[in-house]
Order: structure tokens, then C-alpha cells, then sequence
């Protein structure tokens, strides 16, 4: 046994005996166990996986990769991710009534992508985001290049992204904030707001909710429609010739398009 698996042990038996005595008292199975888990090797691509467990990755100025998971269930799972050449799998899923939550730094330039079951997910200035949640927020913070999320119940938040972003919920609220490049996003029942940092292309829709998109000063061509609410155009005309397209459409909710001066 090395002298990190030597300290986790240690670690890992600290935790589970104080979780296990807490539970006890409420009447509750189960461990609560957190390991600690350093990677020297270069990580440029992360890949979630898995049922249930919330994953949050940020990047800063670091040379190693650290990778916090917390563990919940009765015994010890075993590894739940593997590192293979510059590509991090992680796996939120260990068993029967289990689940691993994960919290990494990792230096910059890493991409994250895959599917997780459920779970909310934090990412802050990874270099691009391709990633599904059946169930659960999403937040993405300062992302380099392109952003594609999408949650079938949950809220979206992107902000100050440097790349395209796309983005689609079935059920909850979605804002795109301060986007430099295009932006399609889709809501089936909830409210969209996209505010955009450089004048680009907007795609938004929403099955029932509101949709408000605020652009900087530039020519646009403005395209609305709402098959039950109202649309208010502030301090903007459209131009068919216009480079840049703002394509707004909810079935029920208002509309409000607006260029800042």
C-alpha cells in the first residue's frame, strides 16, 4: 500500500465512522465516504457518465488535477473514474443506492462532455461544454469556446461564454448572459432571457413562458411570434438585409426584444 492509499484509508475510515454514527441516530443505512485524488498527467478532455450525482468541474492556475468524490452508500464502491492518456472519465453511478458527487480543478483548456442521469452540474472556465442532464441545473461560467447543454428538468444558467451557445430545457428557466457569439436556445415550459456582449445572431423559443432577448446597438432582422401574449420592441427596427437575426417565438407568453444604446 503507497503512502497516498495509506492516507486516504485514513481519511475515508475518519469519515465513514463519524457518518455512520450520525445516520445511526436518525435511523438511516449508510456511509458517507469522501476521497481526495491528485493527477499529475495533462486532463484535456473530461467525460461524465452516470445515474445520480452532482458534478462540479472549474478550472484555474494549477499544474496537478484534483479530484474530490463523495461517495453515499453502505460500503466501499471501489474507483469510479479512470484516467486514459489526457482523457477523465467520471462516473456518478457505484450500485444499488448510490451515487458519486465530484468536485475537480483542473488547469485550463479542458473540455466536458457526456450524459448524467440527475444531478446538478457547476462548470467555470472550462475551453467547451457538449453535456445532457436527464434531471438537475446546469450553470456554465466563463467558457472559452463552445457551449451545447441540455436538461429535460432544470435550469439553465451560461454566462459570459466566448462561444456559440446552445442550449435546450424541457422543463425550467434558461438565461444566457453576456454571450459574445450566437445563441439558440430552447425552453418547451419555462422563461428564456439572452442578453448579448458583441451584436450576433439570436435564436429563441419557448412552448409556454416568456422570452425576453437584449442585444447591443447594431442591425438586426427581427422576427417574432407568440401565439398568445404581447411583443414589445424597444429602441429597435428590423433590417431584411441585416447580417444578424433575432428569431423570437412562444406558443403562450410575452415577447420583449430591446437594443441597448
Amino acid at each position: 500500500m503507497t503512502m497516498t492509499q495509506i492516507r486516504r484509508a485514513g481519511v475515508l475510515a475518519l469519515v465513514v465512522a463519524t457518518t455512520t454514527t450520525l445516520t445511526a441516530c436518525a435511523g438511516v443505512v449508510g456511509a458517507k465516504m469522501t476521497y481526495n485524488d491528485t493527477e499529475k498527467a495533462k486532463i484535456t478532455d473530461i467525460v461524465v457518465a452516470g445515474g445520480s450525482g452532482d458534478v462540479t468541474v472549474e478550472t484555474a492556475e494549477v499544474t496537478e488535477t484534483t479530484i474530490t468524490r463523495v461517495i453515499r452508500r453502505s460500503s466501499d464502491p471501489g474507483e469510479s473514474y479512470r484516467l486514459e492518456g489526457s482523457t477523465l472519465t467520471i462516473d456518478t453511478s457505484c450500485g444499488v443506492r448510490c451515487s458519486v458527487s465530484y468536485q475537480i480543478k483542473t488547469p485550463p483548456g479542458v473540455t466536458v462532455r457526456g450524459k448524467l442521469g440527475s444531478g446538478d452540474v457547476r462548470l467555470a472556465g472550462i475551453a467547451a461544454a457538449d453535456l445532457e442532464v436527464g434531471s438537475g441545473d446546469l450553470t456554465v461560467l466563463n467558457a472559452a469556446g463552445p457551449v451545447k447543454v441540455q436538461t429535460n428538468s432544470g435550469d439553465i444558467r451560461v454566462l459570459d461564454a466566448k462561444g456559440t451557445v446552445q442550449t435546450e430545457a424541457g422543463s425550467g428557466d434558461t438565461d444566457v448572459i453576456n454571450a459574445a457569439k450566437a445563441v439558440t436556445a430552447k425552453v418547451h415550459s419555462g422563461n428564456l432571457t439572452v442578453l448579448l456582449a458583441e451584436p450576433g445572431s439570436v435564436t429563441a423559443e419557448s412552448g409556454s413562458g416568456d422570452i425576453k432577448v437584449t442585444v447591443p446597438a447594431g442591425s438586426y432582422k427581427l422576427i417574432t411570434d407568440t401565439g398568445s401574449g404581447d411583443v414589445d420592441r424597444h429602441g429597435m427596427d428590423s433590417d431584411a438585409d441585416a447580417t444578424n437575426v433575432i428569431d423570437v417565438k412562444t406558443g403562450s407568453g410575452d415577447v420583449a426584444v430591446a437594443s441597448l444604446p
